[in-house]
């Protein structure tokens, strides 16, 4: 097969390697995509919930004042790009716990960098719903169909044919100062936005990945109606009438890819903590995501092949951080900018 030039070699195509390709096609450059479809990904299976206040103490979520904006403008224009709908935007309903909830909620409230994110708190809201502290409503929130943004994407790639669709192999791969060559492919540029199979590369093997799965439950319930996004300790999301996605858990170190008992039944103990309605399970998935200890991503170049990057440990914000760091990790290979010391791979060194 004859050689072909291309500028980027992108390995992985979940939602990190999606907005990077997006990116680079945007300027035209010649790209081509090297993965093989896993449907248990993480992002073929993320609920995609971006809650912009999270936690006990609810506290704004890194960075979010500068992701939120950037991402659902990249978003709304790859709908229209892609002619499909993937990006509903809609508050997110946080039941309280306690009365010290109410009073945290309160209290943050009145502090001007909260003002857009934290909303009014009601006594109550659906039938069936359990909230007897109350409900605040978070805005600015929103969530992804990220599979349907995947495929739709991954099929421009094919009838683009910029997609390989194969495992990456390591010891394939030639290096040299001026790029790299892997098969018929001469490349200048490599990036690596593979996921947790991070943890496999031999040429990032010093950044301490961990694994957490994620696993969450389709439910079907004939009580519960509601079109609101539910939220305590894990999250009701509507889907379609009488039906909702429930989740996700976070296990450590756990690769399989099949939901556990345990979790199946600390999903729906938290599902009757927020609501008194019936559930049947439905559906079931479980994917496994790339984290990283200190909740930051990795973004940057190799330490040795100045033309080698790696694009990863979005965690559970991959919606939110994947188009911001994406352009960002553009930026810094053609025009030097540079990136947050936060996620710099050589930290953990």
């Amino acid at each position: 097969m004859m050689e072909e030039e291309i500028e980027y070699l992108i390995v992985g195509q979940g939602i990190a390697g999606t907005m990077l390709s997006h990116f680079l096609l945007r300027q035209n450059k010649k790209i081509k995509v090297i993965d093989l479809f896993h449907p248990n990904s993480s992002s073929n299976i993320a609920a995609g919930v971006v809650n912009p206040v999270t936690g006990r103490r609810m506290a704004k979520s890194w960075m979010i004042d500068e992701l939120l904006p950037f991402a659902k403008q990249v978003y709304r224009e790859l709908e229209k790009e892609l002619k499909v709908s993937f990006l509903f935007e809609q508050p997110i309903y946080r039941i309280f716990s306690s009365e010290d909830d109410k009073k945290i909620w309160d209290k943050k409230k009145q502090d001007a960098e909260y003002f857009e994110y934290l909303g009014d708190w009601l006594p109550q809201t659906d039938d069936h719903i359990e909230s007897p502290y109350g409900i605040g409503i978070i805005k600015n929130a929103m969530w992804m169909d990220v599979p349907v943004l995947i495929r739709a994407f991954r099929e421009k790639l094919l009838q683009e044919n910029l997609l390989l669709e194969d495992s990456f192999d390591y010891e394939r791969l030639e290096m040299d100062e001026n790029g790299f060559r892997y098969g018929h492919l001469r490349a200048k540029y490599l990036v690596f936005c593979e996921g947790y199979k991070a943890i496999y590369n031999p040429f990032f093997s010093s950044i301490p990945f961990t694994t957490a799965k994620g696993e969450h439950l389709v439910v079907q319930s004939e009580q519960l109606s509601t079109g609101r996004i539910y939220n305590r300790n894990t999250y009701i999301l509507p889907k379609s009438p009488g039906r909702y996605t429930l989740g996700s858990t976070f296990v450590w170190d756990d690769l399989s890819e099949t939901v556990s008992e345990e979790s199946r039944k600390e999903l729906l103990a938290k599902w009757h903590k927020m609501t008194s309605a019936d559930a049947i399970i439905v559906e079931e998935k479980a994917g496994i995501r790339p984290t990283m200890k200190d909740r930051r991503p990795v973004v940057g170049r190799h330490t040795k092949w100045p033309h080698m990057f790696i694009l990863n440990g979005m965690g559970t914000k991959g919606v939110s951080l994947s188009p911001y760091f994406s352009w960002q990790l553009i930026q810094y290979i053609q025009s030097g900018n540079p990136l947050p010391e936060e996620v710099n791979p050589d930290r953990f060194v």
